[in-house]
């Protein structure tokens, strides 16, 4: 009677190791605000009181200025806050973030401003006046005509977001007394979309960037089963196989 033992019959496992290398997979992550509001003043050319709006849709209205006439219509900004502690794996690598929003309508936008930060502080009329006076990132001047746009996000600004745990924005649309509406909570809200690639190698289910105990132990709670999600051979089957696969790859991942 002819037995398996794996070491000898090794030569197939053998070639089946060779093709397991750490690999990579892109995923991506929209992340909503924790908090929204308005800044308004009725001067118009200075809006500096802040406060916070739980309203799905809100209008950015512009104002006049003249030098002989000073300034009128009311202004009014947005403001938003993410919190961004633990979006990520901690194997994630990013790729890009943007900043999205949507129109309920087509928008004739002109004089659009952002004003971007990665503090740790919740807006407020002060640390929303901080945000336009020194922001990490600021776009001026934008224009166009869409119900829909995005902004890129510097790669410096989303790291230290991602390292502080929060970012802000001070946002405008409009002058001369235009303005318009915005989504600014809900699904087409303002929001921030990050692109990222995980960094995986085979036998690490948990992807925390190495193959460990948990993960062994994972791998022997479904052995004998048929479990496609953690089959590393390719035969959707938990045998010794994978018992060995795992092993070779325990430690961290290259």
């Amino acid at each position: 009677m002819t037995s398996f033992h794996p070491l000898r019959n090794s030569a197939p496992l053998l070639l089946l190791l060779s093709c397991f290398t750490t690999g990579v997979r892109a995923e991506s992550i929209v992340v909503y605000p924790v908090q929204s509001g308005l800044i308004d003043d009725a001067s118009c050319c200075s809006p500096y009181a802040y406060s916070n709006s739980n309203s799905p849709t809100i209008y950015l209205g512009g104002c006049f200025s003249d030098p002989h006439y000073g300034c009128w219509n009311d202004r009014e900004r947005g403001a938003w806050r993410w919190d961004l502690e633990d979006a990520l794996p901690e194997t994630a690598v990013v790729t890009s973030a943007q900043i999205h929003w949507n129109h309920p309508n087509l928008c004739d936008a002109w004089s659009v401003y952002l004003w971007i930060d990665a503090g740790t502080q919740i807006l407020s009329s002060s640390y929303c006046q901080q945000i336009r006076n020194n922001p990490d990132q600021q776009y001026s001047n934008q224009e166009y005509y869409a119900s829909t746009f995005s902004w890129s996000l510097d790669e410096t600004v989303i790291d230290q977001a991602l390292s502080g745990g929060y970012l802000s924005l001070v946002n405008q649309i409009g002058s001369g007394g235009l303005g318009c509406d915005l989504h600014s909570l809900g699904d087409e809200g303002v929001r921030i979309v990050i692109d990222y690639d995980i960094v995986t190698c085979p036998g690490d289910f948990n992807q925390n960037g190495a193959v460990d105990v948990n993960d062994l132990l994972t791998l022997i709670s479904v052995y004998g089963t048929e479990d496609a999600d953690h089959d590393l051979d390719g035969d959707e089957f938990i045998s010794v196989n994978d018992v060995l696969i795992l092993l070779s790859q325990y430690g961290e991942c290259p």
